[in-house]
C-alpha cells in the first residue's frame, strides 16, 4: 500500500478498495447513482473532489468523481453518465450485491483551506461538489461560505435534489441555487434558465472573493468563466474539472 502525499487537509493512502454494490438509483435511463460498501477490513481515506476508478469484469479501470462525504469511511458513491462506451456498458449491467474494485483516490480538484467557495455543476459534473458540501456539513464547517449554482436540462436530471434543499434549509453558510434550461415544470420552485451574470452577482454580491470551482461539460466551463472574468474575477480564482 503506497502513501500519496496529497495537496489537501490530509495525507491520503493510495489503495485497492473491495466492495459491493450495496444499493442503485436509476435517476434517468443515463444517469445511475451507486453506492459501494468497502468490506470491513478497510476504510476509506479521501480528499473532497478527489475521484476513484472503477473496476468492475470485462472492462478496463474508469474514473469516477467522489460524491460521497470523507467522513463516510463505510462506503463510496459515484454518480455515473451511461455514454453507451465500454466501460459504461459493462457498468449498468452491475446489480445490488455485486463485487467492484475502487482503486484511488486520484485528482487535486479540491479545496485548499478557502472560507469563500463557489461551485458550478452542470448536469452530473455535480458530482465532486456533493462531497465537498456534504463535507462541510459533517465536518461543522460553519465559516466556511458555500455556493451552489447546478443547472440540468431538465427537472428529472437533477441528483440528490431533496438532500440539497435540506442543506440549504439547515445551513445558514450553504446556498444552493438550482436552475433547468430546457423546461419549464409547473411545479419547480427554484430557477429557470441559464447561470447569469446578474444571478452570480444577486446570489453573491462579494463574488470576487470567492474561489470558482466548475466541473462539466467544456462548454459549460468555458462558458461560465469566460463570464466571470468579464466580471473582474482573477484567472487564479479560477478551477476546473472538464469530462
Amino acid at each position: 500500500m503506497a502513501e500519496l502525499v496529497q495537496a489537501g487537509p490530509k495525507k491520503i493512502i493510495f489503495d485497492n478498495y473491495d466492495s459491493v454494490v450495496s444499493k442503485i438509483t436509476t435517476q434517468m435511463d443515463d444517469l445511475i447513482i451507486y453506492e459501494f460498501a468497502i468490506v470491513p477490513s478497510k476504510t476509506t481515506n479521501f480528499v473532497a473532489g478527489q475521484y476513484m476508478s472503477l473496476i468492475v469484469p470485462g472492462a478496463t479501470p474508469a474514473p469516477f468523481s467522489i460524491a460521497s462525504s470523507p467522513e463516510r469511511h463505510d462506503m463510496i458513491e459515484l454518480a455515473i453518465q451511461m455514454t453507451g462506451g465500454p466501460h459504461t456498458s459493462k457498468i449498468k449491467l452491475l446489480k445490488e450485491g455485486d463485487h467492484a474494485i475502487l482503486r484511488g483516490p486520484f485528482g487535486t480538484f479540491t479545496m485548499q483551506g478557502e472560507k469563500k467557495a463557489c461551485y458550478f455543476a452542470g448536469g452530473v459534473g455535480i458530482t465532486p461538489f456533493m462531497s465537498m458540501l456534504r463535507w462541510i456539513r459533517d465536518t461543522h464547517q460553519d465559516d466556511v461560505q458555500a455556493v451552489l449554482f447546478y443547472s440540468c436540462k431538465v427537472k428529472q436530471q437533477f441528483c440528490w435534489l431533496e438532500e440539497l434543499e435540506q442543506m440549504q434549509r439547515e445551513h445558514p453558510n450553504i446556498k444552493v441555487v438550482l436552475t433547468v434550461t430546457r423546461e419549464d415544470p409547473p411545479d419547480w420552485p427554484h430557477r429557470k434558465g441559464r447561470v447569469s451574470a446578474d444571478m452570480i452577482r444577486e446570489t453573491i454580491p462579494d463574488y470576487k472573493d470567492y474561489i470558482f470551482y466548475s466541473c462539466g461539460p467544456p462548454a459549460l466551463i468555458d462558458g461560465v468563466f469566460a463570464m466571470l472574468k468579464e466580471m473582474g474575477v482573477a484567472e487564479d480564482h479560477l478551477k476546473r474539472e472538464k469530462w
